[in-house]
């Protein structure tokens, strides 16, 4: 008897430890504004903004802020969020909110201290549409990007362009419901969907670092033409190195390249995925995604091999785990490693399972520090592209592999937003630094805030 009731009480302490592991948020118990959630930010300061089809809410941990439309001052473009991408600007932090009726721009140094712009619509800007699916932004070319069901927008803060069959003709569908952006290439991933296989994928194209109106003709990923086995797209996640995750009806898809037949791999049921639709992909941790689909949620663990992707395996959860609801339509990772999920009824705050690792590593490889440089290598000079959380003293410096600072290039106090530093290759007394691998140093320093950061680069003669 008293082996039985240590091991019941065993089950009992991890059965305790499970459902902690869980935390759900409704309107009931929390600011929430509402209960079907679409869109998950999280902030460079750890604040969590979450879109519904009720208004915006905002959670920094312990208070809650919500934002509705009012027809008297600048508030959402509408209460409907679809989408939203966080930005850093000269500004200050900036939130862009995709919705049924608009786009609304705020600035948020706090969840309680917000500015909100002039919605954009169609009868005051060249948005394509008011109904606005998708937003995301490239912050080394300073672009917003809109999805709509007509086509595809693109901001630079001087002019607008659009994307559709009007304007490019060749396009055979305009059904935006996603986007994905590699700063570093300048492609952009745009996900489709209207049931036709020939006609719908992931449309990408390229823009220019150097010229905003140099723009590469679109070309298709489809499931005709392409790795992708369904043409029906309705997630994208992009990593730091230019890799893309698509979520489709069918199941979710990797690919490697910037070639169209070559590097893809696809993960379906059959290989342990809870769902075939998926909604929503994030990564957790080096070889660990999050997998978000209308039926629950997959933990996805992977090594890599000599022919691509090997599955190590999927761990799914659903509602009788502890999740608010299985119809999972966001993901976001925070800065502690732990996991929000949007879903049809709340929100839910997943701890357990979770892979921690340094905020500035991957999550959050470009709200803060140092960009990679470009170009690299480089031959004879370079731009050294940083981000500012906040305002704060900046050093960035030129070493040499001896850890010896050979020229500097910024020492001075600025403000939040994205900064971009010629080294035209030489050092501080003026002579052309020889060929080999030099790094840039950067220092940020304020009362909140200290980040050293540092890149290599190489020059070649």
């Amino acid at each position: 008897m008293k082996m039985i009731a240590m091991l019941l009480c065993l089950w009992m302490t991890s059965v305790v430890l499970l459902a902690s592991d869980w935390t759900t948020y409704h309107t009931s118990n929390s600011g929430l504004v509402g209960n079907r959630v679409k869109a998950i930010v999280i902030d460079a300061n750890g604040n969590k903004w979450f879109g519904t089809d009720q208004g915006l809410s905002a959670f920094d941990g312990s208070n809650w802020a919500t934002y509705v439309k009012d027809e008297n001052k600048q508030t959402l473009a509408d209460n409907d969020i679809n989408d939203m991408a966080f930005e850093i600007t000269s500004y200050g932090p900036e939130i862009w909110i995709a919705t049924a009726n608009g786009v609304s721009v705020m600035s948020v140094p706090s969840i309680d201290a917000v500015t909100i712009a002039t919605p954009y619509r169609t009868d005051n800007t060249n948005l394509v549409d008011n109904i606005v699916t998708s937003v995301a932004v490239d912050e080394k070319r300073h672009e917003r990007w809109f999805g709509t069901p007509k086509g595809a927008s693109r901001f630079n803060s001087s002019d607008w362009r659009t994307f559709d069959q009007t304007t490019n003709p060749g396009l055979l569908w305009t059904d935006i419901t996603c986007i994905g952006v590699d700063p570093d290439s300048g492609w952009k991933y745009l996900g489709t969907k209207d049931g036709k296989q020939e006609s719908n994928g992931v449309m990408r194209l390229r823009t220019s670092l150097t010229d905003v109106d140099a723009i590469s003709a679109p070309s298709p990923y489809n499931a005709e033409w392409s790795g992708l086995w369904s043409s029906n797209i309705s997630a994208i996640y992009m990593d730091p190195d230019g890799s893309q995750w698509f979520g489709t009806d069918l199941g979710f898809a990797y690919h490697d390249t910037s070639e169209t037949k070559a590097g893809w791999e696809f993960f379906t049921m059959t290989e342990g995925l809870v769902d075939s639709v998926v909604q929503a992909i994030v990564r957790a941790g080096d070889m660990v995604m999050w997998i978000g689909t209308r039926k629950g949620l997959s933990k996805f663990t992977y090594k890599q091999g000599e022919w691509g992707i090997e599955v190590d395996n999927f761990v799914n959860y659903t509602t009788a785990d502890g999740l608010a609801d299985n119809n999972i339509h966001d993901l976001a990772v925070d800065m502690d490693g732990s996991l929000w999920i949007a879903t049809d009824n709340g929100i839910s705050h997943f701890t357990g399972g979770t892979a921690i690792r340094d905020h500035a590593e991957a999550h959050y490889p470009k709200r803060m520090g140092l960009v990679k440089n470009y170009p690299n290598p480089f031959n004879p000079s370079t731009t050294i592209s940083y981000i500012l959380p906040s305002r704060a003293h900046v050093e960035l410096s030129i070493m040499n592999l001896r850890g010896e600072r050979i020229r500097g290039l910024v020492n001075t106090t600025q403000s939040a937003g994205s900064y971009d530093i010629l080294w035209d290759g030489r050092l501080t007394d003026g002579r052309a630094a020889a060929t080999g691998i030099y790094i840039a140093a950067l220092k940020i320093e304020s009362d909140d805030i200290m980040i050293n950061d540092s890149i290599k680069m190489l020059m070649v003669k």
